[in-house]
């Protein structure tokens, strides 16, 4: 053991009288390696002064400053432990950087003295900042050091401390709400970030329960219990479950499936960060000792939110041979399976599916018995009726995840509920939607399905003419024409070919009962799927005929959108059926595609679509005011109405007929003819630019949105219209801003609009306002001017060009957004760049570097040129050339974006360039005043100053072992390992 010496009192005063800054205590500190230098120095006051926590409130900012007399102590814990103790414990500051310092002293010392400190670390947990993410690192490294070294006990203490769940703060105070129509539901709250909470779940708590086992296990239960009562709406919590055994956490929504899945998607809230950590943990458990598959399944069970029952199930099943009667006694148990839900656990579903055949024939017939003869109440469906074939669709859910064991009985009994329920049901739809007849019981028919389907197309022509609902209101019970539609838009669905090749026999029925057969046609079509499998045959021209009747002899009120009648209602959804099912009959692909002989006709049925009054002026009017929150778009309005969508079918409509054309022996000299060859086409084009006849905003937008398509058309006819699709004059200027709006969100940029557009490109840069515009919009106009400028459309160097009045007229924010997308562009292009774009990129960026240079604020450039990030990390660029630009972007700016991939790029060019990138690193390392990148990227920072110190380049090797000493005095003293790495 070393043995230091005491120091005298005369070197204490000295020391005293030279740290009066700063700068000679950091000094001093960072040096001295003494720890007999503690008491003398404590009894002097020298440890009563930390610094506190520095919050700027006109930045928003918080700064934790080093102390570097907490981080000697640090250093000296583990030889002089009971010393550190007494400081730390009786030390007060807000400031989280010193609480680190003072756990990783704590991390030094023997676990049974580092207890001691448990009750003062709670207390710095309950304050933590959580923009601070080093403190609950170190927090959650002792609760391992606490465990492993028997303090089990304190280890949870401190663990449920760190981790701990808290009632929303909103939901606490009962007025905050008071007067409110929408209440949000609480968000329970906790000591991190969910970040920084995840993390701490992933690095520490596994250890934690190799040690503490099933106690582990339980304090994450209570954690997770908690996490769900915190999420409920006041008055929702257990007392409004006391009549069930499983309480509904609403966890089928937030956790589908309890295993890893794609469904699940990441987990954001803490809730399902718990409940990822209460499966792992009893997956652990069950790993190292079988034994306990009971023992857990029964503590689980314990909890009465429906998660935890739900990851029980998960266990049996992923362990189904540690216990076949636990597997047996959860299967057959009549409270899971008889589960009310609209959705069922998937958990249940599927250990049903894999074992309903392994159970002993009596267990069989008992479930099989529960779905024969269900226990629920149907008292709520009058009509006999409706509540047999309600039935029937529950009964078929049941079936589906067994009917591949079921006896044979049972399996003629399945093909009779799929015929009568008129559909199949896939394990997705039990799992995740529920089956459709269920969904749409609300709906109510006379006839069921079966019943339908079994009628010849003439029966049921008739029975739709004659038949009458018992009431007028479609809210009273009662069969109603909207559930005969329903029922009869699903038989078409089903049966394509047929209702297809007899659809021109439901003309003169009910409107209801034409757009219902409509759909289900288009839904058919949309999947490409008949009853027998793929479409081979459908019989557009009986179709038509239909959709003809529709739109010719029956024409909507001029106030369609206000009326509450009923049949204008129906009409909307008629024409919106037919002009949807037309989209799609052009645009699909095989037999089922609309045969071109019938052009005539599917003209005739849709030009009368492009002049509905959906959407009127009122309705445009009310939808056309952006907010901060929803931004203006007309496209969303235009496919939403009839009118609309008709005229974007229109441009459909012609370029179907330019696919024809193509596969003709003269089909380039057709397409040459352009709209010649698509007269009607030109017609309502024209028709509808005509601002006398059509003042739609939303129309105007089709243009916009079409524009490339429209050139390809028609490049002459296009050429011609562009000052009418984009008017110049102001008194029109909306009528311009909707059609540029959807032009440059929707369209990719093309090099022969843009010669036509370049105007366009040079008000919108100018007028739009680009500071405080859309932000969508402006960010596609950056992309578009972006992607000329590295195709070679656009030059910087002139003077009054558009990239020059870009840059003029641009916030630092859209700018940093125009390198960014460059940057992304670029790392997401796998294969190599030609020289002449790299050059031309280059040439761009050392504008811009000149530009930053040159202003009287260079933090307008902040980002902007911190994008240069993106750049670097694409790693497309001559290295050398690379790093002088990321060197000087750092010097200017002190960031580059986004930091993970930039340390991963320099971590990368280490070996090659060491004075370079530990000169970067350097640089950030300086301006992270929070440390946060230090803290997210301390792999990569790690081995960059390794590979410079064992390296052969002093200059590089110097400078990393100064910057480690300088992360040292930063608090990040874990560096200082790397400094055994010297020869």
């Amino acid at each position: 053991m070393k043995s230091w010496k005491t120091p005298t009192p005369e070197q204490v005063e000295k020391a005293i009288a030279l740290i009066v800054h700063p700068q000679q205590s950091s000094y001093f500190f960072n040096r001295l390696q003494n720890p007999k230098w503690i008491s003398p120095l404590k009894k002097r006051d020298v440890f009563k002064h930390p610094p506190q926590v520095i919050r700027d409130s006109s930045e928003g900012t918080v700064s934790f400053p080093p102390w570097a007399e907490s981080i000697y102590l640090a250093r000296m814990a583990k030889h002089d432990p009971k010393a550190v103790l007494e400081i730390a414990n009786s030390t007060e500051t807000d400031n989280h950087r010193i609480h680190a310092d003072f756990v990783e002293a704590v991390l030094q010392m023997p676990p049974e003295e580092a207890v001691k400190m448990v009750t003062k670390i709670k207390a710095w947990i309950k304050s933590l900042d959580s923009s601070f993410a080093l403190l609950p690192d170190k927090v959650g490294a002792l609760i391992v050091h606490l465990a492993k070294g028997g303090q089990v006990k304190k280890a949870l203490e401190l663990a449920r401390s760190l981790l701990a769940v808290m009632t929303d703060s909103i939901a606490e105070n009962g007025e905050a709400n008071e007067g409110r129509v929408y209440h949000p539901r609480p968000k329970p709250r906790t000591h991190l970030d969910n970040w920084q909470y995840e993390q701490i779940l992933k690095k520490y708590v596994p250890e934690l329960v190799t040690v503490a086992g099933e106690l582990a296990l339980t304090m994450l239960g209570y954690l997770l219990y908690d996490a769900i009562k915190f999420s409920q709406y006041p008055g929702k919590g257990e007392e409004q479950q006391e009549d069930s055994s499983i309480w509904d956490d609403g966890s089928i929504y937030w956790r589908p499936l309890i295993g890893k899945h794609p469904r699940n998607g990441h987990p954001y809230e803490v809730k399902e960060l718990l409940a990822i950590a209460v499966r792992d943990a009893a997956e652990q458990i069950v790993e190292s000792d079988l034994s306990k598959m009971q023992s857990l399944i029964l503590m689980l069970e314990k909890w009465d939110w429906r998660i935890f029952h739900r990851i029980a199930l998960y266990l049996i099943r992923k362990y189904p041979d540690t216990d076949r009667h636990l597997l047996t006694e959860r299967l057959v148990d009549q409270k899971r399976f008889s589960n009310s839900s609209s959705y069922e656990d998937y958990e249940y579903v599927f250990l049903a599916k894999e074992y309903f055949g392994d159970l002993p024939e009596e267990e069989q017939e008992k479930i099989l018995d529960w779905i024969e003869n269900p226990n629920f109440d149907l008292s709520w469906c009058k009509d006999q009726e409706r509540r047999t074939q309600w039935l029937q669709y529950w009964q078929l859910n049941k079936l589906t995840p067994i009917k591949d064991s079921l006896p044979v009985k049972w399996q003629q009994r399945y093909q009779q509920l799929v015929k009568e329920c008129g559909t199949t049901v896939e394990l997705s739809d039990i799992v995740f939607g529920g089956v459709g007849g269920i969904r749409e019981l609300g709906i109510e028919s006379p006839k069921t399905y079966s019943e339908l389907e079994s009628m010849s197309i003439e029966e049921l022509v008739s029975f739709l003419r004659t038949w009458q609902p018992d009431s007028r209101d479609p809210f009273e019970p009662g069969s109603s024409i909207s559930g005969v539609g329903f029922q009869l838009s699903k038989l078409a669905e089903q049966n394509p070919e047929r209702f297809a090749l007899a659809a021109e026999q439901f003309q003169e029925l009910h409107l209801t009962y034409c757009w219902q057969l409509v759909r289900g046609l288009r839904s058919a079509l949309a999947n490409n799927k008949g009853q027998q499998g793929e479409l081979r045959e459908f019989s557009w021209s009986s179709v038509l005929k239909l959709c003809s009747w529709i739109v010719q002899e029956s024409q909507p009120s001029p106030e369609c959108e206000t009326t509450d009648d009923s049949r204008d209602s129906d009409l909307r959804e008629a024409r919106r059926a037919i002009a949807d099912l037309l989209r799609v009959g052009f645009t699909i692909k095989g037999n089922s595609k609309i045969p071109f002989h019938l052009r005539s006709k599917v003209w005739d049925t849709l030009e009368p679509l492009t002049h509905d009054p959906d959407p009127t002026p009122k309705q445009e009017k009310d939808y056309s005011i952006p907010t901060d929150k929803s931004p203006r778009d007309l496209s969303n309005l235009s496919i939403n109405t009839v009118r609309g969508e008709a005229m974007h079918t229109v441009v459909r409509y012609a370029l179907w007929l330019r696919r024809y054309f193509e596969q003709l022996p003269d089909g380039s000299e057709l397409i040459k003819k352009e709209f010649d060859e698509m007269p009607e086409v030109r017609q309502v084009l024209d028709e509808h630019l005509d601002i006398d006849k059509e003042p739609s905003l939303a129309i105007r937008s089709v243009y916009g949105q079409w524009f490339p398509w429209l050139m390809l058309l028609d490049g002459d006819w296009a050429t011609q219209n562009v000052a009418k699709i984009f008017p110049h004059d102001e008194a029109l200027s909306d009528l311009r801003s909707a059609a540029w709006e959807s032009y440059i969100r929707y369209c990719s940029a093309y090099d022969n609009v843009f010669d036509l557009l370049h105007e366009e490109y040079s008000y919108a840069v100018e007028r739009s306002n680009i500071a405080c515009g859309d932000k969508q919009l402006t960010e596609s106009l950056a992309e578009h001017l972006m992607t000329f400028y590295w195709r070679g459309k656009l030059h910087l160097d002139e003077p009054r060009g558009l990239l020059a009045l870009f840059y003029t007229e641009s916030s630092d924010v859209i700018r940093g957004y125009a390198l960014k997308f460059v940057g992304r562009s670029l790392r997401n292009t796998k294969e190599a760049i030609e020289p002449q774009i790299l050059n031309r990129l280059q040439l761009l960026w050392e504008r811009r570097l000149q530009a930053a240079h040159a202003a009287t604020l260079p933090a307008s450039y902040t980002n902007e040129l911190a994008a240069f990030g993106w750049w670097f990390a694409s790693a497309k660029f001559e290295d050398s050339w690379a790093i002088a630009q990321l060197t000087e972007v750092l010097q200017l700016v002190g960031q580059a974006e986004p930091e993970h991939l930039v340390f991963e790029r320099l971590a990368a060019l280490a070996d090659k360039m060491p004075e370079s990138t530990v000169e970067c690193l350097k640089l950030i390392i300086e301006k992270d005043q929070k440390g946060w990148g230090i803290y997210s990227s301390h792999d990569e920072i790690k081995s960059i100053l390794a590979t410079a110190i064992q390296g052969s380049n002093d200059t590089a090797r110097q400078s990393a072992i100064e910057l480690v000493h300088r992360l040292g005095q930063l608090g990040n003293w874990e560096f200082r390992e790397l400094l055994s790495l010297r020869s």
